[in-house]
């Protein structure tokens, strides 16, 4: 009877000890939690602040372009009608190829080819 009572009362140190051990882990844990949280929340406002001058930016870069759109519509075809054209549009005409130059005359073949007279020794 005293070996079993002694066997539980081991047993219950046992058991108790791995209760303060599995506390102190709880304990870590929560600790860990909070640094993480505190990461997280700092983060995630780092990341909003971003998005929003990302938005604000874009919101100028828009304003800009069809300022310019317009100003480059009423300066360069000021016959044209005085609607300001639209995104839209400026965005097809940027994909389309542009227009060709006028090329150069051409030299006349008397400038650029030796004259028959002229020595063989020269090298071409």
């Amino acid at each position: 009877m005293g070996q079993r009572l002694l066997a539980r009362s081991r047993q219950v140190e046992s058991l108790m000890a791995e209760v303060e051990n599995l506390k102190q882990e709880i304990k870590q844990l929560k600790y860990e939690n909070r640094s993480l949280h505190v990461l997280a929340n700092n983060y995630s406002t780092g990341m909003k602040r971003k998005l929003d001058e990302l938005q604000e930016s874009e919101g100028r870069i828009q304003s800009d372009r069809q300022r310019l759109a317009t100003y480059l519509q009423r300066h360069l075809f000021p016959g044209s009608s005085s609607v300001p054209p639209s995104i839209e549009a400026s965005n097809a005409l940027s994909s389309m190829p542009p227009a060709p130059m006028p090329s150069a005359p051409m030299p006349s073949a008397s400038r650029v080819l030796p004259r028959s007279g002229s020595s063989r020794e020269q090298p071409l």
